[in-house]
């Protein structure tokens, strides 16, 4: 039972792209990015309305309740 109650304690819930995704306490947008497979160098991030910087991606931690927007940029011509 305490294993049931020590994972849910190491999880938060953002909201990404409008809707709620539980992640890992103490992670960062680097870290929910290589979960989800995308490069960062292909992307725009905003957490809590603040555009972040590619280079402070590893440093930008995610907390119960931010709001995460992630924009993939897409090449074409």
């Amino acid at each position: 039972m305490s294993d049931v109650i020590n994972s849910h304690a190491s999880t938060i819930t953002i909201i990404a792209n409008g809707h709620p995704r539980t992640v890992k306490a103490g992670s960062t947008i680097a870290d929910l990015l290589q979960e989800l497979n995308i490069a960062a160098t292909r992307v725009v991030a905003q957490l809590d309305g603040v555009v972040v910087s590619r280079s402070e991606f590893g440093q930008a931690v995610l907390r119960e309740g931010c709001r995460l927007e992630v924009v993939t940029m897409v090449g074409g011509g």
